[in-house]
């Protein structure tokens, strides 16, 4: 049984491969807005952080008072935005259940974790967050 209790974090994936120079500069969009919200299932956890990745937008996810989250499988994140998760101030778990890391991070993303305790994380290669 291993347990990390969190008050910060900061995590970074690798970086996509780049691509060449395009010939002629692209206009640059607007910046999309932050998304956030405050979940008390993975489900919806999952939902916000790949809504965020679809839209090219940062999230911040705070967890309910006391939440206690089992995950079945990792979550990815594998665009180049900056992903929040943090308790509500009341404490809040994220459980691997012994059978999957918590996140898996490319492409750039850059996790926050704060007061957070994660628990049961497994990972065959790499590390459980």
């Amino acid at each position: 049984l291993t347990t990390l209790l969190l008050s910060e974090v900061h995590l970074q994936g690798a970086p996509s491969p780049r691509s060449p120079p395009p010939s002629t500069p692209p206009s640059t969009p607007p910046s999309p807005s932050p998304l956030s919200g405050l979940v008390s299932a993975s489900s919806d956890l999952r939902f916000l952080i790949d809504e965020a990745q679809n839209h090219g937008s940062d999230v911040t996810v705070v967890l309910a008072p006391g939440a206690h989250l089992k995950l079945s499988s990792q979550i990815k994140c594998t665009s180049n935005i900056k992903v929040t998760v943090a308790s509500s101030g009341e404490g809040a778990t994220l459980d691997g259940q012994e059978q999957t890391r918590l996140f898996y991070l490319t492409g750039g993303c850059s996790l926050t974790l704060r007061g957070l305790t994660l628990v049961n994380g497994r990972a065959g290669n790499g590390g459980v967050v």
